[in-house]
């Protein structure tokens, strides 16, 4: 399962969450997936918890939880993680993919990135789920 961050602004004419049209143009431009594992922890770096965001938040108040996250982890790597595979006679075979040092750093810059994009699109929110 995967989690995906993108841009949202409100439509007039039905009040509903919309993704902007440039973003609609080239979606993979505009969107920042990740296993929801993963999203999880970038979650918990932004110190937020919700896998699930039930409304899009202010752009701007969540380039600022990115600023933040980011300042912290200055001159500080997320460790690797290894590959673990568990599984026993009889039973389903798990593999939990590891993932490399500074993962979590990388993924705040290309988030960054991406608000910035939105912003430029025109977008006013940011959503996940």
């Amino acid at each position: 399962m995967s989690i995906n961050f993108q841009p949202y602004i409100r439509d007039g004419n039905t009040a509903h969450w919309i993704v902007p049209s440039e973003a609609r143009k080239d979606p993979d431009a505009f969107s920042l997936s990740l296993s929801s594992g993963n999203a999880m922890d970038l979650l918990l770096a932004l110190g937020l918890s919700d896998t699930y965001s039930e409304e899009p938040w202010p752009l701007a108040a969540f380039a600022n939880l990115v600023t933040e996250a980011l300042r912290r982890h200055l001159g500080q790597r997320s460790p690797e993680l290894p590959t673990v595979v568990k599984h026993e006679p009889g039973k389903m075979r798990i593999t939990h993919l590891g993932r490399p040092e500074g993962y979590i750093e990388q993924r705040l810059i290309e988030l960054s990135a991406l608000l910035q994009r939105s912003r430029e699109a025109g977008a006013t929110h940011i959503g996940w789920g």
